[in-house]
């Protein structure tokens, strides 16, 4: 009975292929063999041909494409051939229910039915063969025995197929066995797409012959195939419950941004109309934790941040970044994770993480090993490489130890991840804005000392943030009773007044756009817009970093990459307004953005100096660092010993440096290497 159910459905196989002419991938299969493994075949041919037949191998399918397989490779005379594979891979596959399933939702009556999962991949193995048919030769009478491996356990032959050998273990050998290219990987559910309160799932998937080292962790994918179950063990006892994994038979990447978020016909007309508002940004803005008094012109850049620059590919092959990063930097109590909060839950495709509980692994890449591999070096993927093409907020980046903060810095500007340990060599891609928030050193804000003295980063990680926001707590009379009637509304409205008597107060906390239109806005722009810049945004732009770049005491007010950072805040504003035209008033938002960002954070006595961010140090300080050192060195050369302390002081003094300032430079000085104290009251350099 099932032999004539088998030539039943090779018969179909065969009218199939005949009625739908694909003899020009049959032949090219038969030419390019084994560089070419595989046929796609369209669902939709086989949906049209015999609705019945589709309907069978969806839930029959590895009976249905194995006898598929079967018979590519007798009609293209691969079947001879020792490791000979043939695939017949489905494409044009619907996501509908019935075939397409959350991770979440795959249950035991899913099991050898074709179905479709989409996620992002978290770990990867390295690709490595498998026996697929394990080749026994007989010790007395020298023929061969196979066996076909369908478990994850290999399947020895248990007596001689010819003469019936089975006093002993037949040799499995190695050269006469059939062996398919394995990669196993862990799929886990986009955490946008599952409720706060759930940790997102995962599912094993294994990939075999031509389409196994073909994804990486980061990828999102989309991945069609045969959910099936093996034993779960402890040692040799087998449990009640069984591990599930989707047998993979073909896979799609998602190349669009953001194509996890569906927009209507309805929805497209509601953000084209959106965008033709005037004061659009400043609507979104409003949009963006209302519940927060103030910090206009910080909500203002987060807008930005949300649509990001165009990522560009140069003629060399150097690529510039488009993504946003922002760092904030303040005193407790100012409102920072509550703006992280509500940016990875507007921004679609998002990744929240603290900084406290997270290392360079969880947010770049490792390679581990662990059951998961069985032993083996497996890649995963960490937060930064999970939200490619999205955003990461991270809390509490101070922290994090100095080590695992300095893995960030090719994350940040290449927006790779390079992983080179235990024979495992790969790049993965990491292309996410960043928006971070950090506390000071000593708990509050200083403003007697420069940004990089008070947090513990490392110079070239500051200047890789686009964008660096302080938020002091500063008493002030009037703001504070803004600030405070702000707050007693909220809890107003918190309390679920039902009176009617306070709509007004209502208003203020409700969103000017709702969340989700948002989310659907950013991903309609992302994906659709791409501006380029006019000529009088160049002009503002050039003229803004010349007029920046003078200097009347030798500091360097700012650097080129200081604007690289306007250009993609002005692509943005351009983008939020769903233009391919970068005008005249989006160069003019990003300037007085980054304007208002150096003034804060990198200026000394009203004069920005880009050093005081990049050094710690800004140029006049270096400059006096340099003349005490000199001093010290000069004083040594001409007494022929090492100078005392107080020799030291008079000379600076005499120099304009006096004795507090002097001490203060010594103890830097110490702080750096430069010079130290072989006895109380002696200064000397270090060579």
């Amino acid at each position: 009975m099932m032999n004539i159910l088998y030539a039943d459905i090779k018969r179909k196989w065969n009218d199939f292929f005949d009625e739908y002419d694909y003899n020009e991938e049959i032949n090219k299969l038969r030419a390019e063999y084994p560089d070419e493994r595989s046929i796609y075949v369209s669902f939709k041919d086989i949906s049209s041909y015999n609705g019945e037949f589709a309907s069978d191998l969806l839930k029959n399918p590895s009976v249905y494409l194995s006898l598929g397989d079967g018979y590519i490779r007798e009609i293209t005379g691969i079947a001879p051939q020792r490791n000979g594979h043939a695939n017949i891979r489905l494409a044009d596959i619907p996501d509908i229910p019935g075939i397409k399933y959350g991770i979440r939702n795959v249950r035991a009556m899913h099991r050898n039915s074709y179905i479709s999962i989409t996620g992002i991949i978290r770990k990867s193995t390295e690709v490595l063969p498998r026996y697929n048919t394990a080749a026994f030769k007989c010790p007395a009478c020298g023929e061969y025995t196979y066996v076909s491996q369908e478990t994850d356990r290999l399947a020895y032959a248990k007596s001689c197929s010819m003469c019936g050998y089975d006093k002993g273990k037949l040799t499995l050998v190695v050269d006469e066995s059939e062996l398919v290219d394995t990669q196993k990987l862990e799929i886990q559910e986009d955490p946008n797409n599952i409720d706060g309160t759930s940790q997102p799932q995962r599912l094993t998937v294994i990939m075999e012959d031509d389409i196994a080292g073909k994804v990486y962790p980061g990828d999102r994918v989309t991945i069609y195939g045969i959910l099936k179950t093996k034993n779960r063990r402890i040692g040799t006892a087998l449990l009640p419950e069984l591990d599930t994994y989707l047998y993979a038979n073909n896979f799609r990447k998602e190349l669009h941004d953001f194509e996890d978020i569906t927009i209507s016909t309805e929805d497209e007309k509601k953000i084209i109309e959106l965008s033709k508002d005037p004061n659009i940004i400043h609507r979104l803005s409003e949009s963006i934790a209302p519940s927060i008094y103030g910090l206009d012109i910080i909500k203002k850049a987060l807008v930005l941040q949300l649509f990001g620059g165009v990522r560009k590919t140069m003629a060399d092959g150097i690529k510039i970044r488009g993504d946003i990063h922002i760092l904030m930097v303040g005193d407790p109590g100012t409102a920072k994770s509550q703006l992280l909060k509500s940016m990875s839950m507007i921004s679609p495709r998002s990744v929240f993480a603290l900084g406290k509980g997270s290392s360079a692994a969880g947010l770049t890449a490792a390679a581990v090993r662990d059951d998961f591999g069985e032993g083996r070096w497996t890649l995963e993927a960490g937060a930064l490489v999970l939200a490619d093409k999205g955003f990461v907020a991270i809390d509490e980046l101070d922290k994090m130890d100095q080590r695992d903060i300095s893995a960030m810095h090719e994350a940040m500007e290449q927006q790779t991840v390079t992983i080179a340990k235990a024979g495992i060599m790969a790049t993965l891609n990491s292309r996410c804005s960043i928006l971070a928030a950090a506390n000071p050193k000593f708990g509050r804000y200083d403003p007697m000392k420069t940004i990089a003295e008070q947090i513990d980063f490392p110079p070239p990680l500051l200047s890789r943030f686009d964008i660096i926001f302080k938020l002091v707590d500063t008493p002030d009379k009037d703001r504070d009773r803004l600030l405070a009637s702000h707050i007693l509304k909220e809890n107003m409205l918190g309390e679920e007044y039902h009176d009617s008597n306070i709509p007004e107060i209502e208003i203020e906390f409700v969103p000017a756009i709702d969340r989700e239109l948002i989310r659907k806005y950013v991903s309609y722009a992302k994906n659709n817009v791409f501006p380029k810049l006019s000529q009088e945004a160049v002009n503002i732009l050039l003229n803004k970093y010349l007029e920046s770049r003078v200097s009347s005491d030798g500091s360097v007010p700012i650097t080129a990459r200081q604007l690289e950072s306007p250009i993609r805040l002005a692509e943005a504003s351009a983008r939020a307004r769903l233009s391919n035209i970068i005008t005249k008033e989006d160069a003019l938002l990003a300037t007085s953005i980054i304007d208002y960002y150096l003034k804060d954070v990198s200026s000394m006595n009203g004069k920005v100096d880009i050093d005081i961010l990049n050094t710690g140090i800004s140029s006049s300080e270096r400059h006096e660092l340099e003349v005490v050192y000199e001093t010290i060195k000069e004083i040594k050369a001409n007494i022929g010993k090492i100078p005392d302390l107080q020799h030291v002081l008079e000379v600076l003094q005499n120099r304009g440096i006096n004795n507090e300032k002097a001490m203060s430079d010594l103890e830097r000085l110490k702080a750096m290497g430069q010079i130290y104290e072989p006895t109380a009251k002696k200064i000397d350099v270090i060579k």
